[in-house]
């Protein structure tokens, strides 16, 4: 007989084997113990045992000849052999628990993408090599312990195509995206950024203003009291204090979009040095309801919502913190830089 050590638990997800159903049966047929009970010995679901017996059901003839129900672990160690056929080639990743458990903690902890995961997993050498999709595939079907699709994905809500959009007073023409340099446009010079604001609670309480280089996908974060006009030109003068002399040259160009917390270009474009008279940065405007031409700024803002959800108030998190995030993802390896960071890219170009 099999002996069990009931003082671990066993790993969610986990079937049952031979061993297992030699205890169910002692316990089921000898000592008539509940289902109940014999979930809490094996530490499964109480429905996983009441499946397992009834796969498991025989009759039997007593020494009275009486027949009578009872639980055989043969059979049901054949059936279920039987019905693995059906299921297919095991999967890859089933005999390495060393993998499972990596890639559990770069997707909960470490916040990292399958793609990062697929390039770290043959970087360090495991003996398991798997791909993006599958490891997609592998969380999706629940093949990865406790990971779930809401640990890795985004949860997408579709807007009403009914409502009526709110029509933006329009932008000065020399001030929209189509006057903006070719050099933005194509990402060959670095110093073009794009800008936005990360909200937590809708009606009140700090956001993040957030700029992302469209270059290198170096990122900014800045905590303001709220979405008004002077908040983000407040930051920008922080910003501006920072960089000094050189705040010109690193940021040549800002897009926004048309929200209101950004109409202001004079404002946002004025130095609050008085001293200079030129412009510190110019302002341009991406079309009405066209956030793909800020892609690479909504792409970061979806980083730092593996942080802050939507609906969690910003106000009480520390500078410390949002610094964390801000460093993050500037070191966050990327695919489309062959698994570079920012930070090393910007490295390479002060070399």
């Amino acid at each position: 007989m099999c002996q069990n050590n009931n003082n671990t638990k066993s790993k969610k997800g986990k079937h049952l084997n031979y061993c297992d159903r030699q205890l169910i049966e002692r316990w089921w047929n000898r000592d008539h113990r509940t289902k109940v009970e014999i979930a809490g010995l094996l530490d499964k679901n109480e429905k996983t045992i009441r499946n397992e017996i009834k796969r498991g059901l025989v009759k039997n003839l007593t020494s009275e000849l009486i027949e009578i129900w009872v639980y055989s672990a043969d059979v049901a160690q054949q059936k279920y052999a039987y019905c693995l056929k059906a299921k297919g080639p095991k999967l890859k990743i089933d005999n390495d628990y060393e993998l499972k458990e990596y890639i559990e903690k770069a997707i909960k902890n470490d916040k990292k993408s399958p793609e990062v995961i697929a390039f770290e997993i043959k970087e360090k050498g495991f003996k398991t090599q798997l791909c993006a999709r599958t490891i997609r595939n592998n969380i999706y079907a629940g093949d990865i312990f406790d990971i779930k699709s809401t640990d890795m994905i985004y949860s997408k809500k579709y807007k009403d195509k009914n409502k009526e959009k709110t029509i933006c007073d329009k932008v000065p023409a020399e001030k929209s995206i189509d006057y903006r340099p070719e050099e933005a446009n194509n990402r060959e010079v670095y110093g073009h950024w794009e800008g936005d604001l990360v909200i937590g609670t809708k009606k009140r309480g700090s956001v993040l203003f957030t700029l992302t280089e469209r270059m290198t996908r170096e990122e900014i974060i800045v905590k303001i009291p709220g979405k008004k006009a002077e908040y983000v030109a407040q930051a920008l003068d922080k910003i501006e204090k920072k960089y000094k002399n050189i705040f010109s040259d690193k940021f040549k160009t800002i897009t926004f979009d048309n929200g209101g917390e950004f109409r202001n270009w004079e404002l946002l474009e004025k130095s609050y040095d008085k001293r200079r008279k030129n412009p510190r940065t110019q302002v341009f405007y991406a079309h009405p309801y066209r956030s793909g031409e800020r892609g690479s700024n909504e792409n970061a803002n979806r980083l730092i919502r593996r942080f802050i959800p939507k609906g969690i108030d910003i106000t009480p998190i520390s500078e410390e913190f949002i610094q964390k995030i801000e460093d993050w993802i500037n070191n966050y390896p990327r695919a489309m830089f062959n698994y570079k960071s920012t930070n090393k890219i910007l490295s390479e170009l002060c070399a």
